[in-house]
């Protein structure tokens, strides 16, 4: 589809290419708008390519996603020598307990040509104190509207994150490489188990 484009005579080839990528972001923005107030369709975090990736990672072993109402995703990967990918699952279980789930695959995509498979894969339980600051910073309502603040300079091998929250308080993805800061930076410590 060839976008119109009404410009000045005189803009440069950058402003012409700026402006149709704008007019393009307007139109898929209110394509989504009108998807969403007739109710046929709702964008969701869970549909983020990370996040589907990380549940490719889980049914390729055959272990469970978690899909609650209540629940974080997080996919990192990181390549150099080898490609790393954990997906990370932190849920509210039926008896409202606080549960984390991480599988580890480690696999071809980086320097050296290796066979993929699940390096660890565990379920504990979070910590009173864990669940209590997890529970306490989903129901912030500045959570799901933040905006995205990391540290650290983006290093060979360092991992991108993607953070998708799901709770019945609201729904966020992000994304960062380095250390996370804010409301969901403490929820993305306690999930990857950081001091």
């Amino acid at each position: 589809m060839k976008l119109p484009l009404v410009i000045a005579p005189n803009a440069t080839r950058f402003h012409k290419v700026r402006m149709r990528c704008g007019t393009l972001l307007s139109l898929l923005t209110l394509g989504a708008t009108a998807l969403n107030a007739t109710g046929v369709a709702k964008l969701s975090p869970l549909n983020a390519p990370e996040i589907v990736s990380g549940f490719a990672l889980r049914d390729r072993y055959k272990l469970p996603k978690h899909l609650n109402e209540t629940a974080i995703y997080i996919d990192s990967v990181s390549v150099h020598h080898v490609r790393s990918e954990a997906s990370t699952i932190v849920w509210r279980d039926a008896a409202g307990h606080w549960q984390r789930d991480q599988a580890v695959e480690i696999g071809p995509g980086g320097l050296l040509a290796i066979t993929r498979n699940l390096e660890s894969h565990e379920t504990r339980s979070l910590t009173g104190a864990e669940a209590q600051a997890v529970e306490r910073l989903i129901k912030k309502p500045t959570l799901y509207r933040s905006r995205v603040r990391s540290n650290g300079k983006a290093k060979i091998g360092m991992p991108l994150h993607v953070m998708a929250t799901v709770t019945t308080y609201g729904q966020t993805t992000v994304k960062w490489t380095g250390r996370l800061g804010g409301e969901s930076g403490k929820i993305a410590d306690i999930a990857l188990g950081r001091d």
